[in-house]
């Protein structure tokens, strides 16, 4: 009878495993970091919800309601179409709100609402590409509108006025009365 016999070296075996786990992992990580770095840093694209219309001129708006969105706003867009927005739903009434164009790329006008009414309006905020960056306050707001800059001239839209926002029909069924979010 022949009987082979192996021995086994477990040093040689935890070699040979970091020899081929160790790259697979390393690029993992490299692609993970550059490609987070990557979402982290380019525009979003959100669905066009809502539309204004003033001044016999239609701007359809985006919607940002959730934390990443409203954070992430308008920023590393390298242009705005003249009949494009941004609507932020703060989700409730806050004192004090502020906006800052940290990393946002093209001058906006920035319209603060309170349901409905417009509290403030930042006419041509300047982009900011290193902190510190202005920031510019409203009393208050439950929604901000995001232009781009010279669009408020152009609507009329100044304190004490009242906008109204509709839904955007995009092929989507709407639900709800039209109001604002």
């Amino acid at each position: 009878m022949f009987c082979l016999s192996f021995k086994i070296n477990p040093y040689v075996i935890a070699l040979k495993t970091t020899q081929v786990i160790g790259p697979v992992l390393g690029l993992s990580l490299i692609f993970g970091v550059v490609g987070n770095w990557y979402l982290q840093n380019s525009p979003q694209q959100l669905p066009l919800k809502y539309q204004l219309t003033r001044a016999k001129q239609t701007i359809y708006l985006e919607l940002a309601e959730k934390p990443e969105e409203l954070y992430k706003g308008l920023k590393f867009r390298s242009d705005l179409a003249k009949n494009k927005g941004m609507l932020f739903n703060l989700g409730r009434q806050y004192k004090n709100v502020g906006f800052w164009m940290y990393q946002v790329k093209i001058p906006l006008d920035i319209i603060y609402l309170n349901d409905g009414v417009v509290t403030k309006v930042v006419n041509n905020a300047i982009p900011c590409s290193k902190q510190p960056c202005s920031i510019y306050y409203a009393t208050s707001a439950t929604h901000v509108l995001e232009l781009r800059a010279g669009q408020a001239n152009q609507l009329h839209i100044q304190s004490g006025v009242k906008l109204k926002l509709s839904k955007h029909n995009s092929g989507v069924r709407s639900q709800g009365s039209g109001a604002m979010p």
